[in-house]
């Protein structure tokens, strides 16, 4: 039972070692009659043999190299929302602060228009960014649920 385990975890593939004026070459199958038949042998139960179905495969590793690069770019765009919800965070609370230094009532109303209109556009402006990268996300979201 064990033996039967261990030959089913192995995987073995043959590829062939050529020397040529040009240099040495390795290859699925023989260059010419002084090729030489290597084998290597995989203990990784994960890596299974080739079934000479190259195109499948390839396909199935664009698939995977895709699906990599969305949840790459996910991750990022998540990172990025994150800081302009920072960002924007910081300037509006630089802005309140502004109104909590020591003036006179008369700079004190003027300054809070001022702030409340600062504040207005920082709001204006990032809600706009966020917005943009909430929708870049959701798109992304739904191209990796595609890809699954």
């Amino acid at each position: 039972m064990c033996a039967a385990a261990a030959t089913q975890a192995t995987a073995n593939t043959v590829y062939y070692k050529c020397e040529t004026k040009n240099g040495t070459t390795f290859s699925q199958f023989p260059c010419d009659e002084q090729a030489q038949e290597h084998e290597v042998r995989h203990s990784n139960v994960e890596i299974k043999p080739l079934d000479n179905n190259f195109s499948k495969q390839l396909t199935e590793l664009q698939l995977e190299q895709r699906r990599d690069n969305i949840e790459l770019q996910l991750r990022s765009t998540k990172h990025r929302l994150v800081i302009l919800k920072r960002e924007r965070s910081a300037k509006t609370l630089a802005e309140e602060q502004r109104l909590e230094r020591l003036m006179s009532d008369d700079e004190r109303k003027a300054l809070k228009k001022e702030v409340n209109a600062n504040i207005k556009g920082i709001e204006q402006r990032y809600n706009e960014r966020i917005k943009q990268t909430e929708k870049r996300l959701a798109q992304l979201e739904k191209s990796l649920k595609k890809y699954q």
